[in-house]
């Protein structure tokens, strides 16, 4: 930028101009019960890298490597809303039951800053309300917009190998954005012919000063 202003391409008091595009992260778009399954299958994943040993010994890895042994796939899930509802409540108690083993105080308190660990966690929280019914029985279900509420889109999580990725849309056409990248430029007015750095046709070169790439979430303003 000083090299610029000395050559007299930019100036004090000017006017600028910021735009964004999308930038699509290497990932596949999930519905919210692929997220919260695959959440988990990455965690267990994780974690047998990490500390085989311990997982062999805190849970039943043949049960869940059954389940989690494939990523989770949309195309294979039940077709009834009944059934969907109840494979996301499975999904959703072995979430909780291995985020309460991880944060047992017999296990190894590293385990907790597993990305892929805290990441399930996160899920699990936006995705699903433990309550105690009148039997006294934990009950997981899977949240409601209209009566649980969700959380807003530049806290969602989109899936659990790109944490900072996003959902976002822009008017009707263009949805699905993961990233945006910001790109703000000089517009200076038409100088003198005879100024410092103008053009031949009296005008500075628009030159772009800032770029910052951001979630989807964060609006040009």
């Amino acid at each position: 930028m000083e090299h610029c202003k000395d050559a007299g391409l930019v100036a004090a008091g000017g006017k600028q101009r910021t735009d964004s595009t999308h930038v699509i992260s290497a990932m596949r778009d999930l519905t919210r019960l692929e997220l919260a399954g695959q959440s988990v299958r990455a965690a267990l994943e994780a974690l047998a890298a990490a500390a085989p040993g311990w997982l062999a010994v805190a849970v039943s890895v043949p049960d869940l490597a059954h389940r989690y042994g494939e990523r989770i796939n949309g195309w294979t899930m039940p077709s009834s809303k009944t059934k969907r509802d109840g494979l996301g409540e499975v999904f959703g108690q072995h979430a909780l039951a291995l985020c309460r083993t991880v944060w047992d105080p017999s296990a190894p308190v590293w385990l907790r800053e597993i990305e892929h660990v805290a990441v399930m966690r996160q899920v699990l929280v936006q995705t699903f309300t433990v309550r105690t019914d009148a039997r006294g029985r934990e009950v997981i279900k899977k949240r409601e917009a209209d009566t649980d509420g969700v959380p807003p889109g530049h806290l969602r999580l989109a899936s659990p190998y790109d944490p900072d990725a996003r959902w976002s849309a822009r008017g009707t056409s263009c949805s699905g954005w993961d990233y945006k990248v910001h790109l703000t430029e000089a517009c200076a007015p038409p100088v003198e012919a005879e100024a410092g750095g103008a053009s031949r046709d009296g005008r500075r070169p628009n030159l772009i000063t800032d770029v910052c790439t951001t979630t989807a979430a964060v609006p040009d303003v």
